[in-house]
């Protein structure tokens, strides 16, 4: 159970994230600008982390580089680079919408490359964490018949909305996958942590030298800001995150980190005065149920396995 509880921090620290994040985007940050000071504040941190594991770092065998370079370059970079851009061209509720079919693919995936067996209890949990998400989405999607789903008539805009999507699900989908196979292979969580961040900065930088007209003069209380969300999400929190993947399968990862509307919801409730409607509560105590009727199946079959002579 330990696993899940540790990817639920994670969530949690994520959900906390956001009463930073969005007030530094509506002060007219760009999101390249706001991820690559992240980046550099956590490679800063990390460094003796990097030092410590320079030895695991030169002796990676190619496919655990390419893991590493796909859970930085592309989950940890790209993948937040497209999922905001997305909101420049669907409504919001598409966006999320779509982003619910990041379980799937990271299960598809852990199926196909970690050979992760789906099985049929795991199936009947995972309904139950699907539902509980598309129950806290309830209200909006109820609204999506009579709303704009797209902010321009023309077709690239539309396919450029949908193309950010789903680059942002797939990213996150196979960082999940990819992080547990380095898992696999005994690379150590701190090394993958400080990996990571490294990897997403070389991908960051040859995109912020061509950006750098859309950046804007940071102010002092900004720049403080700008650092401890990202020593909160990104350091504390990945640190959970990779604690907690040693421990579960991917399969179970990707589903306890829909935990994270139920904790972003909550954070709204008690940090900005915003109600918890009824299908929000209905669809969090089902995530929750549902993740750790997982979990508590994951303990039941370590038990069985360490009991079989």
């Amino acid at each position: 159970m330990a696993g899940t509880l540790f990817i639920m921090i994670a969530c949690f620290t994520w959900a906390l994230d956001t009463l930073i994040r969005y007030p530094l985007l509506g002060a007219g940050y760009s999101t390249l600008q706001i991820v690559l000071i992240e980046h550099i504040t956590l490679l800063v941190f990390v460094s003796p982390l990097l030092w410590k594991y320079r030895q695991t770092f030169r002796q990676l065998p190619k496919n655990s580089l390419l893991c590493l370079l796909f859970i930085g370059g592309v989950g940890s970079a790209i993948g937040t680079l497209a999922f905001t851009e997305a909101f420049q061209y669907l409504n919001p509720t598409v966006v999320i919408l779509l982003q619910k079919l990041q379980p799937i693919i990271a299960i598809l995936l852990a199926y196909w490359f970690l050979k992760e067996q789906i099985e049929g209890q795991f199936l009947r949990w995972a309904a139950v964490i699907l539902l509980g998400s598309f129950i806290m989405m309830w209200p909006d999607l109820r609204t999506l018949s009579e709303a704009q789903w797209h902010y321009s008539t023309d077709n690239m805009s539309i396919i450029k909305g949908y193309g950010y999507t789903l680059i942002a699900v797939i990213a996150w989908g196979g960082a999940t996958v990819c992080g547990k196979y380095l898992s696999h292979q005994g690379m150590p969580s701190n090394a993958i942590l400080s990996g990571r961040f490294v990897a997403g900065l070389l991908v960051l930088l040859p995109l912020a030298l061509f950006s750098t007209s859309s950046f804007k003069a940071i102010q002092s209380t900004d720049l403080s800001l700008m650092v401890v969300m990202a020593l909160l999400s990104g350091l504390v929190g990945m640190w959970f995150y990779y604690q907690g993947l040693k421990r579960v399968p991917a399969q179970m990862a990707t589903l306890a980190e829909l935990s994270f509307p139920v904790f972003a919801a909550s954070i709204n409730w008690i940090f900005l005065d915003m109600g918890l409607s009824f299908y929000q509560i209905l669809g969090g105590i089902m995530l929750i149920v549902g993740n750790l009727g997982l979990s508590h199946k994951e303990d039941e079959d370590s038990s069985l396995s360490t009991a079989t002579p």
